[in-house]
C-alpha cells in the first residue's frame, strides 16, 4: 500500500511513456536481416575458398544474364572468371552448343558464341502462312491477291527440305508483294553485341513456279538505321521461271552479311514480290 492507501498500486510497475519504451521491437525486426547478411557473407566466403574448377561449375549453373549483370560485380576474381573463356565453354558444353570441330580461334570468344547460339532462330514472324498474313506489312494484292495453300497445293510441287512446313504463300497473275520489318535490338541483339561481335545475318527464301504457268520472283533485303534510313540493300533481281521449267521443284535464294551493316542500331526489312508463283518461307 502506498502513501495514498491505494492497494491496486502496490507492487505494480509504473508504465513507461511512449518515449521511454525500449526499442525491443525494432531490434527484433533487424535481427533476421542481420542474420541473413551474416549467412550471405559466410556463403560468399565459402565460395571464395573453392578451387577454380569447382567455382566455375557453380557459376556455370546460373543463368547467363545473372552472370553478366550481377556475378561479375561481386569481386575481381568473379569478374575475371565471368569474362574468361573457360566458364562460357563449360556452359556451351552443358547446353549442347559446342560445334563439332570448332575452329581453334573461336576458343577466346565462347561468351559471344554462347549468346549468339541462344539467339540463333528465324526472326521472321509467320514465315510460311500458318497465320495467314499475320505479321506481314505493306501487303499488295495483285490480280486475285495472296492466298495460303496447303502443300503440295494446286501446283503439285512437294517441299522436301523441311518436313515441318505444311503451308505456303501463293501469288496471283499480277505482282503481289509483302514485307516484314525486324527490330534487331527488340529481338535480343543488344547494341554492344552488334558492335563488337557483328553476328552474321542470313536471309533465305524458297520459291517455285507452277506447272500451268511461268512466273517472276524477286527478293529484296534492306538494313535500316533507327530512323529507317537504308544503310545497305540486297536484291535478287527479277528471277524468271518458265512454265514446266526443267529445274522444277523449289528453288532457294539467300544472302548474308555481318551486322556491321546496321550499326549502331538497326532494323532488317525483307520483302518479296511474285506473280504467278508459289513462294514462301524465310528460314
Amino acid at each position: 500500500m502506498d502513501g495514498d492507501g491505494d492497494p491496486e498500486s502496490v507492487g505494480q510497475p509504473e508504465e513507461a511513456s511512449p518515449e521511454e519504451q525500449p526499442d525491443e521491437a525494432s531490434a527484433e525486426e533487424e535481427r533476421p536481416e542481420d542474420q541473413e547478411e551474416e549467412e550471405e557473407a559466410v556463403a560468399a566466403a565459402y565460395l571464395d575458398e573453392l578451387p577454380e574448377p569447382l567455382l566455375l561449375r557453380v557459376l556455370a549453373a546460373l543463368p547467363a544474364a545473372e552472370l553478366v549483370q550481377a556475378c561479375r560485380l561481386v569481386c575481381l576474381r568473379w569478374k575475371e572468371l565471368v569474362d574468361g573463356a573457360p566458364l562460357w565453354l563449360l556452359k556451351c558444353q552443358q547446353e549442347g552448343l559446342v560445334p563439332e570441330g570448332g575452329a581453334e580461334e573461336e576458343r577466346d570468344h565462347w561468351q559471344q558464341f554462347y549468346f549468339l547460339s541462344k539467339r540463333r532462330r528465324n526472326l521472321l514472324r509467320n514465315p510460311c502462312g500458318e497465320e495467314d498474313l499475320e505479321g506481314w506489312c505493306d501487303v499488295e494484292h495483285g490480280g486475285d491477291g495472296w492466298r495460303v495453300e496447303e502443300l503440295p497445293g494446286d501446283s503439285g510441287v512437294e517441299f522436301t527440305h523441311d518436313e515441318s512446313v505444311k503451308k505456303y504463300f501463293a501469288s496471283s497473275f499480277e505482282w503481289c508483294r509483302k514485307a516484314q520489318i525486324i527490330d534487331l535490338q527488340a529481338e535480343g541483339y543488344w547494341e554492344e553485341l552488334l558492335d563488337t561481335t557483328q553476328p552474321a545475318i542470313v536471309v533465305k527464301d524458297w520459291y517455285s513456279g507452277r506447272s500451268d504457268a511461268g512466273c517472276l520472283y524477286e527478293l529484296t533485303v534492306k538494313l535500316l538505321s533507327e530512323h529507317e534510313d537504308v544503310l545497305a540493300e540486297f536484291s535478287s533481281g527479277q528471277v524468271a521461271v518458265p512454265q514446266d521449267s526443267d529445274g522444277g521443284g523449289w528453288m532457294e535464294v539467300s544472302t548474308w552479311k555481318n551486322s556491321s551493316w546496321c550499326l549502331p542500331q538497326g532494323n532488317c526489312s525483307a520483302s518479296h514480290d511474285s506473280a504467278d508463283s508459289d513462294s514462301f518461307c524465310f528460314h
